[in-house]
């Protein structure tokens, strides 16, 4: 695996692309071939509208161009990150908008945002299944631990059924905005390689609950959007294969004595 550093690096040159998935809601999308994933925002254009995630510090730019071919930048009303990570909100800069307020987990605020010099402290934490409306669209948070990080939570857009889970349901590869193509097997996969997930239990918790909110698109952070006939591959996928860290961190075999 690459070093973070250099994978940033070329995050700059990465272009970005958009794509409006479902009525209002947008994907703008950059593939860094040395992860051999692409990297996610997503654009929700409401009466408030909303971004979600920023991508890394390298790709914000990129990703501000496309919000602008949407709205005006300074019409941007909330930012939102799912779990504190610096692909989840590296681009905080989108915060120079006059108005826009940051959207966080409450495990988040309590547990990092007050705890760093110079990060941004104005912000609206969410518990689980609080709401906050941005005009037609009501954006419901399901705080999620241990999916990922103790601090993830998700995002459920109830007006269009659209789930925002973040690291869950990633798929490798640049393919198209929304797929056709059966890559649970390849999820699984990347996860026993990464080791991102401590446990399987939470994340089966998670997926079942997701199954029962019955989502008709589902926004990975990695890879497509997931249409309503192919979720049930993917939950199915997590809740019949062991993905959990087993000693690969990242592509690389750690060594414990």
């Amino acid at each position: 695996m690459p070093e973070v550093s250099k994978t940033f690096r070329v995050a700059k040159d990465t272009t970005a692309s958009i794509s409006e998935i479902t009525d209002g809601i947008y994907r703008i999308s950059g593939f860094v071939n040395e992860y051999g994933i692409t990297f996610n925002q997503f654009l929700i254009n409401d009466e408030k509208p909303t971004l979600i995630h920023t991508g890394p510090v390298g790709m914000y730019e990129g990703v501000a161009e496309k919000v602008k071919e949407v709205i005006p930048l300074e019409k941007l009303a909330y930012v939102a990150f799912l779990h504190f990570e610096s692909d989840e909100w590296g681009g905080m800069e989108f915060l120079k908008s006059p108005d826009v307020k940051l959207l966080c987990s409450d495990l988040s605020s309590r547990l990092n945002l007050m705890g760093w010099d110079g990060v941004p402290v104005h912000h609206i934490s969410f518990w689980d299944s609080e709401v906050l409306k941005t005009g037609r669209r009501s954006l419901r948070f399901l705080m999620t631990p241990h999916v990922h990080h103790w601090d993830s939570m998700m995002i459920f857009e109830d007006t269009t059924k659209s789930l925002f889970p973040s690291d869950l349901f990633i798929q490798p590869g640049d393919n198209k905005p929304v797929i056709s193509d059966d890559l649970s097997k390849e999820m699984i996969q990347l996860y026993r390689g990464a080791g991102i997930f401590a446990s399987e239990i939470p994340v089966r918790q998670t997926a079942q609950r997701l199954l029962k909110m019955g989502p008709k698109m589902t926004f990975p952070m990695h890879g497509s959007c997931i249409d309503q006939g192919s979720f049930t591959r993917y939950v199915d996928a997590l809740m019949n294969n062991e993905f959990a860290y087993s000693g690969m961190l990242l592509g690389q075999k750690l060594e414990v004595s």
